[in-house]
């Protein structure tokens, strides 16, 4: 069961590279289907923004793991690439790791617990 993500958000892309971006965000699509097929990731979840500044925030991608999946997948090479790629062709991409699932309420018990430790 997830109770790990990865919070990847990337804005327009870089002046020059728009038909790049597109080759490389279907890419990059296939690559997310096979790692889920092969059991690397449990699932992930695309979304086009469809307000806000779309310079800064033009999508982003919800990937959804056990602690161990995401884990692993920072330290594989094919991952990293994938990121490389990402990076060179887009502006304002922005990597963040999560916690979710049951891991949230272990996070929230231990912030109840420090809040209370501290007489707040």
């Amino acid at each position: 069961m997830a109770n790990a993500a990865i919070l990847i958000e990337w804005g327009m892309p870089r002046d020059g590279r728009e038909n790049k971006a597109l080759e490389v965000f279907f890419s990059t699509m296939q690559n997310w289907e096979q790692w889920k097929a092969a059991g690397r990731i449990e699932s992930f979840h695309t979304f086009g923004t469809l307000s806000g500044n779309m310079e800064q925030r033009a999508g982003f991608i919800v990937v959804m793991g056990t602690e161990q999946q995401i884990a692993a997948l920072h330290k594989a090479d094919d991952y990293r690439q994938q990121l490389v790629k990402v990076i060179t062709i887009g502006v304002n991409v922005t990597i963040t790791n999560c916690e979710t699932g049951d891991a949230m309420a272990t996070r929230m018990q231990r912030y109840a617990t420090t809040l209370k430790s501290m007489g707040l």
